[in-house]
């Protein structure tokens, strides 16, 4: 798997995606993805969704369980033992609980070791105490409740708040009262089935195919949720790679007349391919276009911008002008800096950019939700910013208005921020026109004879209105709507040059062009 996978994506993947890609199949092959992917995450990293290698954390955990644990097993006496898992079971099931709703560090909680073994603690003490009650009559209550357990578990997942922690004891008591006694009659006769029992056997082929076909397909179509058709051929595709790999791989090597010979031979013939990490550069190189000059490949110098962090003094424009602007927001605000950077210059005004990734830097962002990797960058630049907020008379604010506005917790934000500053005016910017697909993965997708046609994603119209709507009661705000211009008309290109960075990010020359196109439109704004 690891090596098919490693192939297609060597085709597949934009140069900056595969070298992400890479790090993570170094993971994979030592068993420790859990760890790879529970810090994984910059703002121009492909989505964890698209990560073909990202079901591979589970069984990082399974091997790290099972090097770690016998031990225990091996020096304490049964009694002890039993002891020891329910101490270890409850104690790590409250530090993951107090990570999760205190700390607020989901994403490192749900894939660590830590926050798994109580799982597995679970398994065993129902393996010791199946055991213990074996010549005991159960009342088979136990596993009907078991199977109600589980099924409810799976319906109300998304209202149980973040996984693991206290919210695993539902599925996990319900599974260990499973195994300690059987399955009703009803269910034992439906789990038996041919059906079942064959897709059983493929259980393990398919939790190693499913996830690669499925991240593949996300990363071509630029979607999460897959159409009806792509669901269909993520279903025939995900069947296929099974049964081959159950079938050629999985029996065979179980099969006794499968040699050492053969064995050693396939195990070096992986070894040495995944090895070749320079070979697979090469592939990748080969069917990459040439690099664009580096104003097209980002929005602005990362190391020149109060991005993240503070750097000298943060201004834009005409530095020689007593007028200021405080300009707050997310990468949508940071990919302002050329664009006030021109304005400024040509109308005499300068203006002050802080901004952070995923994070519209006001008072009380409701910081949690974003990824942890962005959080500490977050809470700094909204600290920064607060020194100049109250200097301030004209603030702008930029941002990611489809993925902003979402939370009910940020527009409250927001609301409470306008009104506490009613003497200060704030001019929003509506989000740009958001694009299905990242114009590189298009072109790309060209290059290897994949069609791939270019759309707009109406999120952004739906992210704006909701917005517009959250403003309205405001006399101190005004809305600049600038999705009209002529540079969106056949977007991603204007005058024959590329102007976005990915599916909702100008770059340089696109944000350049975007102020001198809105000059005009912005005359009575900063006035």
């Amino acid at each position: 798997m690891l090596l098919i996978v490693a192939l297609v994506a060597a085709v597949f993947f934009l140069p900056q995606d595969f070298t992400t890609f890479k790090r993570g199949l170094e993971k994979a092959v030592w068993f420790n993805s859990n760890s790879f992917f529970a810090g994984f995450g910059n703002y121009f990293a492909p989505a964890n969704y698209e990560q073909p290698l990202l079901h591979t954390w589970s069984l990082a955990v399974e091997i790290q369980f099972y090097l770690l644990i016998p031990f225990l097993v091996l020096l304490l006496p049964i009694k002890w033992l039993r002891w020891v898992f329910v101490s270890l079971l409850l104690g790590l099931t409250a530090l993951a609980e107090y990570r999760l709703r205190v700390m607020g560090l989901e994403q490192a909680t749900y894939y660590s070791l830590y926050a798994r073994l109580p799982e597995f603690f679970a398994g065993g003490l129902a393996a010791m105490y199946t055991k213990a009650l074996s010549g005991e009559r159960l009342s088979a209550w136990y596993g009907t409740l078991g199977l109600l357990m589980i099924f409810v578990a799976a319906i109300a997942k998304p209202r149980l708040g973040a996984f693991p922690g206290f919210s695993s004891f539902l599925p996990v008591i319900g599974t260990v009262l499973l195994l300690i006694h059987p399955a009703p009659a009803w269910a034992g006769k439906l789990l038996s089935c041919k059906t079942l029992i064959w897709i059983g056997a493929l259980s393990y082929s398919l939790y190693l195919w499913h996830w690669p076909v499925l991240a593949f397909l996300r990363y071509y179509t630029g979607a999460e949720v897959l159409s009806v058709s792509f669901s269909v051929l993520f279903f025939v595709l995900t069947l296929l790679c099974s049964v081959v790999s159950f079938y050629g791989v999985e029996r065979a090597f179980r099969h006794k007349s499968a040699s050492r010979k053969q064995t050693m031979g396939w195990v070096l013939l992986v070894v040495s391919l995944l090895g070749a990490s320079q070979t697979m550069a090469k592939v990748n190189s080969v069917f990459t276009p040439e690099e664009l000059p580096i104003e097209y490949r980002r929005y602005a110098d990362p190391t020149t911008i109060c991005h993240g962090q503070i750097k000298n003094d943060c201004l834009r424009g005409d530095l020689a002008s007593d007028r200021e602007i405080l300009v707050l927001g997310d990468s949508h605000a940071a990919m302002l800096n050329y664009f006030f950077d021109y304005l400024g210059k040509n109308i005499g005004l300068k203006a002050r950019v802080i901004t952070a990734s995923s994070c519209v830097t006001i008072p009380s962002f409701d910081y949690k939700r974003i990824p942890d990797w962005a959080q500490a960058a977050c809470i700094n630049q909204i600290q920064a910013a607060g020194e100049y907020i109250q200097k301030s008379d004209i603030i702008v604010i930029a941002g990611m208005w489809s993925y902003q506005t979402l939370s009910a917790d940020f527009n409250a934000s927001l609301k409470r921020f306008i009104q506490k500053n009613q003497n200060k005016e704030f001019i929003f910017f509506l989000q740009i026109p958001k694009l299905a697909k990242d114009p590189d993965r298009v072109k790309r997708f060209h290059r290897i004879g994949l069609l791939s046609e270019q759309t707009l994603d109406q999120e952004y119209v739906f992210g704006n209105d909701r917005l517009m709507v959250g403003l309205n009661n405001f006399s101190n705000v005004r809305v600049v709507d600038l999705t009209e211009l002529s540079l969106f008309d056949s977007v991603p290109v204007y005058d024959d040059k590329i102007i976005y960075l990915d599916s909702h990010h100008l770059n340089e020359v696109g944000s350049i062009l975007y102020s001198k196109l809105s000059e005009k439109h912005l005359e009575n704004y900063f006035k």
